[in-house]
């Protein structure tokens, strides 16, 4: 059994950090709206922060609802925040939903950056990415945990 540790949960995300493989998990679920996403971001940010990752699998499997301005914020707001916290590589799971797929060009556009972004329809095909990918720092600083 792999040690996943609940870090936050809000109405819009569930956040863990997986032991084993020292990454966070984001599953973002429900409607998406941009002062709910930014407060959760900011616990992103200090997770990331406390626990040293360099990678994060976002999961977007379970939003039923989002925006352009929401996107662009996420895009050229929030990006280069984690950038500047350390994370190198985030596997981007889309929304099965039409709906919440049309901004997704926006993220395809940071694949050449820190943090890299790769995009995928599947969770497995994202997993297995996220596992390829050798970040350059230390995989951690403590889990939240403690250990």
């Amino acid at each position: 059994m792999v040690p996943v540790h609940a870090c936050c949960a809000s109405a819009v995300l569930d956040l863990h950090y997986d032991d084993e493989n020292a990454w966070l998990y984001l599953d973002w679920k429900g409607p998406q709206e941009l002062e709910l996403v930014q407060a959760a971001c900011q616990d992103v940010l200090a997770f990331i922060k406390q626990t040293g990752a360099r990678k994060a699998l976002n999961d977007n499997t379970h939003i039923t609802e989002t925006s352009w301005d929401l996107a662009r914020w996420v895009g050229y707001d929030f990006i280069p925040q984690v950038a500047a916290a350390g994370l190198e590589y985030i596997a981007w799971v889309c929304s099965p939903l039409l709906s919440c797929r049309t901004n997704l060009g926006l993220m395809s556009s940071f694949s050449d950056q820190k943090p890299q972004v790769a995009v995928f329809d599947e969770i497995a095909a994202a997993y297995g990415w996220l596992n390829s990918v050798h970040a350059s720092g230390p995989a951690r600083a403590t889990s939240p945990s403690g250990t």
